[in-house]
């Protein structure tokens, strides 16, 4: 069994493949839970090459639960790892590792389209990345980072005086709002969606017909429906994994 790990800000998911490159199962955690997710994965069947990104939990916590569990340490890509594609980032040092996995599931998934990788978590993160051409390698033309659905509203609510903490809603709200709540929604959850829409906007006029791939516990089938793009749109909620895979296989760390 082969396991990839996609530690988040706020959620754990653990990919459990077979040796056949399947992905079999998905264990979704909080960040407090993994000696008890590593438990039940346990059950399912031991690891022989182990995959871990982290932008929360550091490398040598990981390292250490491993060691307790009588596993080898996982394969943690880095700078200096494979990556299947060229950054056009002036500062490819601190372009961020859940970008670089997203970006690898998007090539390890549809190797010859275009994509605009919206990762819909904490942060609004978007890239564009084009595929190969002519055997030559992938390129990612750079991207954008700009505040989460989630964190929206907590701005709004923490840096004011008396607007109140609401949950937010991922689907149409009323334009303009008729109440304080419903402003809020109009605004936190209205202008997430334009700001995703004039993304995509701006991408299909650099790259006609590119396409959009969505990731994140944000992707819900709601906020979907709302994007418009001239090239297909898809949700893949487990495509750090899948990029994950990709990078394992490809650096064969020893089992």
């Amino acid at each position: 069994m082969i396991w990839t790990i996609d530690a988040g800000n706020t959620l754990i998911k653990w990919g459990l493949w077979n040796e056949e490159g399947v992905l079999l199962q998905v264990l979704r955690t909080p960040l407090n839970r993994v000696q008890e997710a590593l438990g039940e994965a346990l059950t399912l069947g031991r690891p022989t090459l182990t995959a871990v990104a982290s932008v929360s939990l550091p490398r040598n916590y990981w390292e250490e639960v491993w060691l307790s569990a009588g596993l080898l340490p996982p394969f943690w890509p880095d700078a200096s790892s494979f990556w299947p594609f060229e950054t056009q980032y002036r500062t490819p040092e601190t372009l961020g590792l859940d970008r670089k996995i997203q970006m690898a599931g998007a090539l390890a998934l549809h190797p010859d389209q275009a994509w605009m990788v919206l990762g819909l978590g904490t942060c609004l993160t978007v890239d564009w990345l084009l595929p190969s051409e002519n055997g030559g390698t992938a390129r990612h033309l750079g991207g954008l980072i700009s505040p989460g659905l989630r964190m929206r509203y907590r701005a709004l609510h923490r840096e004011t005086a008396s607007l109140p903490d609401l949950e937010p809603s991922y689907t149409p709200t009323p334009y303009p709002g008729k109440s304080t709540v419903e402003a809020i929604h109009a605004g936190a959850q209205g202008g997430w969606i334009a700001e995703i829409q004039d993304h995509a906007r701006r991408w299909n006029e650099v790259q006609p017909g590119a396409g959009v791939l969505v990731c994140g516990g944000d992707a819900k089938p709601e906020v979907l429906a709302q994007i418009r793009a001239n090239g297909p749109i898809f949700a893949e909620p487990n495509l750090a994994l899948h990029g994950l895979y990709t990078l394992l296989l490809h650096a064969k760390p020893s089992a």
